[in-house]
């Protein structure tokens, strides 16, 4: 067994540095930072729109630049810490997402923006429509660390005195794997 480990791995590794593939897979998990890290007015123990969770998203670098994806997203983000009852709200996310990278060096600076549907998981509420702009690093095209609001809008029958917010602010690592080359060839 521990072999077929070892060469599973092998062949991992030498597809994540093989030769620069423009159609790729991006997977991951996410901390999304508690609200009272941005808002004063917060006490220090309420951990208010903190959480974590998986990301998984097709990505097809158009060329140097551009980036174009389809992020899936699943969170849990609490609501408040101020009671005993800590409520946990199940988020998914589908969101077609562009990013602009802004050099050709090993560590490259982006921004991005993704817009599409959210849901929350046992509230009843229907899909919503929402938002997420970003920034964040490619690391060597292998490794990203990004930073990501999500907002997304409309009535989701939570109860208002559960504080929720309808937003999370998340901070997203994700490994990137060389999937295929597509038959544009811009990184020539």
């Amino acid at each position: 067994m521990r072999k077929v480990i070892v060469i599973v791995l092998i062949l991992l590794s030498v597809n994540l540095f093989a030769q620069k593939k423009d159609i790729r897979l991006n997977a991951g998990f996410q901390f999304a930072l508690p609200e009272r890290v941005f808002n004063s007015d917060i006490g220090n123990h309420n951990d208010k729109n903190m959480g974590g969770g998986v990301h998984l998203m097709p990505v097809w670098n158009y060329n140097q630049n551009w980036q174009f994806g389809l992020n899936f997203e699943f969170n849990f983000v609490t609501e408040n810490y101020t009671t005993d009852a800590i409520t946990a709200y199940e988020v998914y996310s589908v969101l077609p997402t562009v990013n602009y990278l802004f050099t050709y060096w090993k560590i490259r600076p982006y921004i991005g923006f993704g817009s599409g549907i959210y849901g929350l998981i046992y509230s009843g509420s229907g899909l919503k429509f929402g938002i997420r702009p970003l920034f964040g690093f490619s690391f060597y095209d292998v490794f990203n660390l990004s930073a990501e609001y999500s907002k997304f809008f409309g009535n989701t029958s939570i109860p208002c005195e559960s504080d929720f917010g309808n937003y999370y602010f998340a901070v997203k690592a994700s490994i990137s794997i060389g999937l295929a080359r597509s038959k544009r060839h811009s990184f020539e």
